[in-house]
């Protein structure tokens, strides 16, 4: 079977139609070139070259298997260049799961801008995903990248950084007025809209834990699974909704935002993880995104 190296040789030869031009083009001698080129043709079976005594002339055989030659050429260059992004981490697929907050409060755009800036030939696929279903799949190897709301345990083969924090804000229909968070007297006479406990029911306890720290116990009445519904249901004056501070910048005009009473500190966190052993490429991002994450937050 004859090498990639024969091919090159080859299409050297054809491109000058002169062997020692080929040569000195190749930082080879003669002699080599030539057998070379007569091994190649032997393992073949054909007359690649009609030969005179100054040059060399394309066989219809040499001109079609300079074609393929070419593309088989290009084709490996193109391979290689391939397998050097891999091992340097600038080229192929990265996986990414997050949970819903990560995306609502930026975290996840601002992460995915720094690393295209460093890896801009990567192909990227994300997938949203419950936490404790990220931490599964980055173990199984099916994501490379999560982002989450809690870290992992710290025997699960994982790593993770805090990359994002910022709390929650009490959401009320904007005709109301309020410019200061409500008494915990008034907050006990309202009703309130929240996702749905099977969603996130650590979420909705740490929920109902900082209201009654604070003195009162929400009154959940209605439910919705996505946080913008939330928004639009507030607005529509079905009820108060605890929600990230971060979704005040896309809440609809109908709906204003206040902090919440004292004592109800709630927080929402948002981890980076991957692997322990993750691939160069996840490690590009994981660096791009730390160096994104030391910078001011916007």
């Amino acid at each position: 079977m004859f090498e990639l190296q024969q091919l090159r040789y080859f299409v050297a030869v054809a491109e000058m139609e002169n062997v020692g031009r080929a040569a000195r083009a190749l930082n080879l001698t003669q002699s080599p070139l030539s057998r070379q080129i007569q091994n190649l043709e032997a393992q073949l079976g054909l007359a690649l070259f009609h030969r005179s005594k100054k040059r060399l002339k394309l066989t219809a055989a040499g001109r079609d298997l300079l074609a393929e030659a070419r593309a088989l050429l290009a084709h490996g260059s193109r391979l290689e260049r391939r397998a050097r992004g891999l091992a340097m981490g600038s080229e192929g697929l990265l996986v990414v799961g997050y949970v819903e907050g990560a995306m609502h409060a930026g975290a996840l755009a601002r992460a995915l801008r720094s690393f295209r800036r460093v890896a801009p030939g990567a192909e990227l696929a994300l997938k949203g995903l419950r936490s404790s279903e990220q931490v599964r799949q980055l173990q199984a190897r099916d994501i490379d990248i999560g982002f989450t709301y809690s870290p992992p345990a710290a025997d699960d083969g994982l790593r993770s950084r805090l990359v994002w924090e910022e709390p929650f804000r009490l959401a009320f229909p904007a005709e109301r007025g309020w410019t200061e968070a409500p008494s915990t007297d008034r907050l006990r006479q309202e009703t309130f809209i929240a996702l749905p406990e099977a969603v996130s029911p650590t979420g909705r306890r740490a929920m109902i834990a900082s209201c009654e720290a604070a003195g009162f116990r929400p009154d959940i009445r209605h439910e919705a699974a996505d946080p913008l519904t939330v928004l639009e249901m507030v607005g529509a004056g079905l009820g108060l909704a605890i929600i990230q501070a971060s979704l005040e910048r896309i809440k609809p005009e109908t709906v204003a935002f206040v902090d919440m009473p004292l004592g109800a500190a709630m927080t929402m966190a948002i981890h980076l993880v991957c692997a322990d052993d993750c691939t160069p490429l996840a490690e590009t991002f994981v660096s791009s995104s730390a160096a994104s994450f030391d910078r001011p937050r916007p």
